[in-house]
């Protein structure tokens, strides 16, 4: 049972939203791609005396660089680049390749992946003072929340219309996937227990049955304007929306696209790289250890990060590496932990164990 009446069409709705994204989590054990790739880039166009193959790649090309766009930028961002010029598309790009393409009812359709330069994309974004944030997909843990504060009852899952569209909502540039939880009678007694003070519920004893550690929890009330403060480890993320009516699907789906779009740009915060302020980083290896050596460059080639690296010392008993890494030296440790690294930092130069 929905807890909103119909023919009603104004809403006023604040989103508090806790996020966890213990970045650190995901998988990384593949070797990672310098550039940026594409895939699924679909593109229709009337087969007729005008067609123009050409003229079609093109149009790939720029709906390439509007998700690649999507993907390693945040919104407020993204109009900086919209109106960017096919040549200049162009230029950026290292190859393609048509994955598929068919003739059917006098329609040309082909679906396309375009593999960018990584560093020029880095340094034509430069040029418009944008700093991107590398593209990492993620799956997140989601509990939703839908609290109707006229009748002080709420909607969880089957009966919550957010969750019930929330999956049908999908972009090629998204890289969060999200997991809902299971219908469970304990769960919904933990939140209807706790749910006049749900704001301050953390969620922890569902949490913990489903071992993630990458979640959000969204709250969604209706009809109240507040402000919550958690621990520093959440961010707390709010969203208005007016005159909107859920019950009208289009509505509802410009709602969820709205905040999933939000949650990327979160996401997207947490990957940004910035080479202008990049952290330099000290690692001894023993000279006489070729193996660890190995181990240790393949490592820093591959990590996204890593800006540069060179030797800077080189002795009989040591070789000392400096590295710029244009993240913090916390993401440092995990992400080379990931190639089975580990780093003594207990003095100043960090030595490989």
């Amino acid at each position: 049972m929905y807890f909103f009446k119909k023919n009603i069409l104004n809403y006023l709705y604040i989103f508090f939203i806790i996020l966890n994204f213990n970045f650190i989590e995901f998988s990384t054990k593949e070797a990672l791609a310098k550039n940026f790739v594409v895939s699924k880039i679909e593109v229709e166009e009337k087969y007729n005396l005008n067609f123009n193959k050409l003229k079609v790649i093109d149009r790939g090309f720029k709906k390439a660089f509007e998700d690649i766009s999507q993907m390693i930028l945040e919104r407020k961002d993204l109009d900086k680049i919209r109106n960017t010029p096919i040549n200049d598309i162009k230029k950026l790009i290292e190859n393609f390749s048509i994955l598929d393409e068919k003739f059917i009812n006098q329609k040309y359709k082909s679906i396309m992946e375009v593999e960018f330069n990584r560093k020029k994309l880095i340094k034509f974004l430069d040029t418009k003072n944008i700093t991107i944030s590398l593209p990492k997909k993620i799956n997140v843990f989601l509990i939703p929340v839908l609290v109707d504060l006229e009748t002080n009852n709420f909607s969880y899952l089957s009966e919550n219309i957010f969750a019930k569209n929330w999956q049908s909502i999908e972009k090629n540039y998204f890289q969060i996937t999200y997991i809902m939880p299971n219908e469970d009678v304990e769960d919904y007694l933990s939140v209807k227990n706790n749910l006049q003070d749900i704001e301050n519920y953390n969620f922890k004893k569902i949490l913990e049955k489903y071992y993630s550690e990458n979640f959000i929890i969204m709250i969604i009330f209706k009809r109240k304007n507040s402000k919550i403060n958690f621990e520093d480890k959440f961010e707390i993320l709010s969203k208005n929306f007016i005159d909107k009516n859920i019950e009208d699907q289009s509505d509802l789906n410009s709602m969820i696209l709205n905040i999933k779009n939000k949650y990327e740009d979160n996401w997207k915060s947490i990957n940004k790289m910035n080479p202008s302020t990049s952290v330099p980083i000290r690692l001894s290896v023993d000279s006489n250890n070729t193996e660890k050596s190995l181990k240790l460059e393949n490592a820093l080639r591959n990590l996204d990060f890593v800006n540069s690296y060179n030797i800077e010392k080189f002795d009989s008993n040591m070789i000392i590496y400096k590295v710029n890494y244009s993240s913090s030296p916390k993401r440092f440790l995990k992400d080379i932990l990931s190639y089975d690294i580990n780093i003594d930092t207990s003095s100043t130069n960090w030595k490989m164990k």
